[in-house]
């Protein structure tokens, strides 16, 4: 995906950061929270739980056991964390504001709780905010992903537009990581809508040295080429758009281009 595409952990997926994902959760946890475990653990049951609903979009069975869990320990920043990202789903955003909130003040030092907050606050179009959480991750010494922060304000500026600032957070992602797929991709669109076809042919081709192609990045490739006047390369890329990723949005917008040049 290209603006849009959010980085909460190291090479992390959409969805939950690292710090959240669960453990394998059984029946006979979920009963150790009704006889027997103590309020801490029962919190860490009841957050596994939480989060699989929330990976699952059960979103208000998420809720109900994630609120569960502060209650039971209301110094565990991981469950307020998780709770935050419920709340921000269903569009509650003051009360995840104020779960992220409140696991930073249990968590002070945790680069990626700050990540994922940078994240939230420019989700809510307060850019300025976020790029100030997303430096001081970054600045961390033990952050071992500096990377994933420098994308995300990246990314951040990308959707404002501001493509200069863009490209400034997203060059110092690939200065800290030079085969950092996502930060090569991104890079690749920016400097693309830049105007720069012929920069942003370098970074696409760096990132498919470390990286499987998506359609994103082959329609990309479909344009900028296009762009270049290489009409064969521009048609390699959309044929193996149309081959690997035939049910794509990509993929049917190059069939259309394709018919509509005929």
């Amino acid at each position: 995906m290209m603006p849009g595409r959010w980085y909460c952990v190291g090479l992390a997926a959409l969805a939950v950061a690292a710090l959240l994902l669960a453990g394998c959760v059984t029946t006979g946890d979920e009963q150790r929270t009704r006889a027997g475990a103590s309020d801490e653990e029962a919190a860490r049951i009841n957050t596994d739980l939480g989060i699989q609903y929330m990976q699952q979009e059960r979103l208000e069975m998420a809720v109900e056991r994630l609120e569960r869990a502060v209650v039971q320990d209301p110094r565990y920043p991981r469950a307020r964390v998780a709770l935050a990202m419920v709340y921000e789903a269903l569009g509650e955003y003051d009360e995840a504001e104020d779960s992220f909130r409140r696991a930073m003040r249990l968590d002070r030092r945790n680069a990626g709780l700050l990540n994922s907050y940078g994240v939230f606050l420019c989700r809510q179009n307060r850019q300025d905010e976020a790029l100030q959480y997303f430096e001081r991750a970054a600045d961390d010494t033990r952050y071992r992903t500096p990377e994933v922060a420098f994308t995300n304000a990246g990314v951040c500026l990308r959707q404002v537009p501001d493509l200069e600032g863009a490209e400034q957070w997203l060059r110092r992602a690939v200065q800290r990581n030079p085969r950092y797929p996502e930060a090569l991709l991104q890079l690749a669109g920016v400097t693309y809508e830049r105007d720069n076809a012929m920069a942003a042919r370098a970074f696409l081709q760096r990132y498919l040295e470390v990286s499987e192609p998506t359609p994103e990045a082959l329609w990309l490739g479909v344009r900028l080429e296009t762009a270049l006047g290489d009409r064969s390369a521009a048609r390699d890329h959309g044929e193996k758009l149309a081959s690997e990723f035939p049910d794509s949005e990509q993929a049917q917008s190059w069939q259309q281009g394709e018919h509509d040049g005929n």
